[in-house]
This record gives structure tokens, sequence and C-alpha cells, in this order.
């Protein structure tokens, strides 16, 4: 999460100026100097992925509630990967009509859509779970 793991980055191929987007910061590298900005949204839908994801770890014996908190979690791994791209792609670092840019995404921004798959995977074992215990209580 505070890591320095680039998943977008951008080059204006005429001004030589850079911009490289974490999941904690974007940093701006012109002619003149470097500056840093914060990236807030995404790095507060990081900690809540990761704090939703723990907690639902450790209510195991609430079945119910740990679909729920995966379901949340599931929405929060959307809303990431939709400010993942209001950060990178939707915003225009270069301004204007002979801008020449050259960007790319890095392997870092598959990531969100790892963490997609896993939590569809857990919600459908919950459900498993849910069902062997139902079938359980019907022998009994």
């Amino acid at each position: 999460m505070f890591s320095d793991t680039v998943f977008y980055m951008a080059e204006n191929t005429t001004t030589k100026e850079k911009y490289s987007i974490e999941y904690d910061q974007t940093e701006m590298i012109a002619a003149d100097g470097t500056a840093k900005e914060n990236n807030t949204w995404l790095l507060s839908f990081t900690a809540a992925i990761a704090a939703l994801s723990l907690t639902s770890l450790l209510v195991f014996k609430n079945r119910k509630l740990q679909a729920l908190l995966s379901s949340f979690n599931f929405l929060f791994i959307l809303g990431l990967i939709v400010m993942m791209y209001m950060y990178s792609i939707h915003m225009s670092y270069f301004e204007g009509l002979n801008a020449d840019v050259a960007s790319s995404f890095t392997f870092a921004a598959l990531l969100p859509i790892v963490l997609l798959l896993c939590n569809l995977l857990a919600l459908r074992g919950i459900k498993k779970d849910e069902q062997l215990i139902r079938s359980m209580d019907r022998l009994r």
C-alpha cells in the first residue's frame, strides 16, 4: 500500500515531462523539477479493501456477516478500479493540441483484477459452506 509500485506511466515526448502514478502518490517529473501529490482516494480505497478482507477472514464463524463483508469488499475493489482509471487515463495531464504522449500501464495495474477474482472465489466458497451446513441440518 505504501510501496513505490507504479501502475501507470505517461510521458510527453515533446517536453520530456513524465508522470508516474502509484497507489499512494503521483509523481510529476518536469524539466524544472519534481513534484509529488498524494492520492488520498486511492490510498483510502486500498486501506478499506485491506481492512474488509482481514475482517472477513476473522469472522469465519458467522458466514452471513462474512458474505456481507465480502460483498462490500467487492464494491470497494470495483471503486478502486474506477479510481485508478480516473487517476490515470481520464485525467489530462498534458494540455495542448500538439502534445505527443506515450503512456502505458504496468503489471501492478492488474492487482485489483486479481483481488476481484480472489474475492469472487471467496464468495463462492462461503456460499458452498452455507449450503453444506444446511444439507447437514436436513439430515438430522
